[in-house]
């Protein structure tokens, strides 16, 4: 059951209202003035407001920033003429309104809207107790999504083995966080745990750091290094960004892993090493040997065992649970106590595909934590995140986003599909509409009539 209050001057219109949502067991409250309203949120709070323009003596603009701050949670849906418009009015207080629904309107509209707004609402209150209980610990990875819980199983069965584990995905998805819980829960746990960035150093000082050097080897080598294999010895050994390593270090590499041993540089002594090798990337290995760029015979001695690391955007309902969790790290950081995020905000967020994936997340929420002023996150603290560069998400090779049919669409019917839905995203407000199309307000505008979308 939720709760509805009303506020709105004829009492005939507020009637009907009452009975068609009492009877979906939903709570309604009616306000005809400005002091009965007052009254009201003093001693109770509500989910959804159902506001009528037309009220003499309340200030629409005025009003709904107030009412968000002492119900930063709620929707607020604005009932006005539809021969007037209100939009450019509103358009200061436009991040409050949920959705402005036009006079006269038919019961299922209104009714539509409001469902809408307890799911968007249920989304959101209960993410302090979601983040308490409903979240999936591994280690410090986090979420309960059917792809995660893949990578749970798969990460207990490699771990208990010593075979090489290569790990894919894109950038910020959590390959070296796997990789040390595969360490952790191995039977190396209590070796030595070498990480190296195949990416970060050139070739010649990639090499003396994965082998050691001898006094002397070469210009500057001062004294002798211990090199990353040594310091593994009986431990794991993790490659990060290893498709980035050069074909003669590539070699050097699988000799390593072919026979256990290698030569620091400038010495002819022999070391043997046993280390478990875990590497990542997130470049196709596959495109890269068929083209020459990296062994296929070291492809093989890493990829014992693929794991794969979903992007966020595949990681369903696993959005809200790491947003509350790096919130609650961001609180800590900026010394800020917020709650959670307006049912706006949720929308977006998990709406957004964050092709930077957790690593973006957490940037986001820094960033949204350090803006907010209020109780919760509201859509504007993330006005950073969506405006960065052009504010769209690059479309990728295999058109995942627009799939052109065998039989053709005429570009006129694909138009209307894309401007319908961004109209459907941002709850009708064009400004918003405009910017998720790259186009002015004006353009929009003239679109929306040839096109007789409503």
């Amino acid at each position: 059951m939720g709760k509805i209050l009303i506020i709105d001057n004829n009492e005939e219109n507020y009637d009907h209202i009452r009975q068609f949502f009492n009877v979906l067991d939903h709570q309604v409250d009616y306000a005809a003035n400005f002091l009965a309203l007052e009254s009201l949120v003093e001693v109770d709070s509500y989910d959804v407001l159902i506001v009528d323009y037309s009220i003499p003596d309340i200030d629409i603009k005025s009003l709904l920033p107030d009412l968000k701050r002492k119900m930063p949670e709620c929707a607020i849906i604005v009932l006005c003429p539809n021969n007037i418009d209100v939009t450019h009015e509103l358009d200061q207080a436009s991040s409050y309104v949920f959705r402005l629904v036009q006079k006269p309107y038919y019961d299922a509209e209104l009714y539509f809207q409001v469902k809408r707004a307890f799911e968007n609402k249920r989304k959101a209150i209960n993410q302090e107790e979601m983040s308490e209980r409903g979240m999936a610990y591994y280690g410090k990875f986090i979420g309960q999504s059917a792809a995660v819980t893949e990578i749970f199983r798969k990460v207990e069965r490699v771990s208990r083995t010593d075979v090489s584990v290569l790990l894919l995905g894109e950038t910020g998805t959590g390959k070296d966080l796997i990789a040390q819980i595969i360490h952790e829960k191995s039977l190396r746990s209590e070796g030595p745990y070498v990480k190296v960035n195949c990416a970060a150093l050139p070739e010649q000082l990639l090499e003396s750091e994965l082998f050691g050097y001898e006094r002397g080897a070469f210009t500057g080598a001062d004294r002798t290094r211990v090199g990353r294999f040594e310091y593994a010895d009986g431990g794991t050994l993790f490659l990060d960004e290893v498709a980035d390593l050069s074909l003669v270090t590539q070699a050097k590499l699988l000799r390593v892993l072919q026979q256990k041993e290698f030569e620091r540089l400038g010495s002819n002594e022999t070391k043997k090493t046993d280390v478990r090798i875990l590497s990542a990337t997130n470049k196709n290995l596959t495109s890269m040997i068929a083209s020459g760029h990296f062994r296929e015979d070291l492809f093989y001695r890493l990829n014992v065992i693929t794991i794969r690391l979903p992007a966020l955007r595949e990681r369903e309902g696993d959005v809200s649970l790491l947003l509350m969790y790096f919130l609650k790290l961001s609180n800590t950081k900026m010394k800020k106590k917020i709650k959670g995020f307006s049912p706006e905000a949720i929308q977006r967020l998990t709406n957004y595909r964050w092709p930077g994936n957790i690593r973006e997340m957490e940037n986001t929420l820094d960033r949204a934590v350090l803006l907010s002023d209020g109780p919760v996150i509201q859509i504007n603290d993330l006005d950073l995140l969506f405006d960065q560069a052009d504010g769209f998400a690059p479309i990728p090779a295999d058109n995942e986003y627009i799939k052109l049919p065998p039989e053709g669409i005429k570009l006129k019917d694909a138009e209307y599909r894309l401007i319908t839905q961004a109209m459907t995203r941002t709850s009708g407000n064009q400004k918003s509409a405009a910017k998720l199309l790259g186009i002015s307000e004006r353009v929009l505008s003239y679109k929306l009539k040839i096109h007789e979308i409503r």
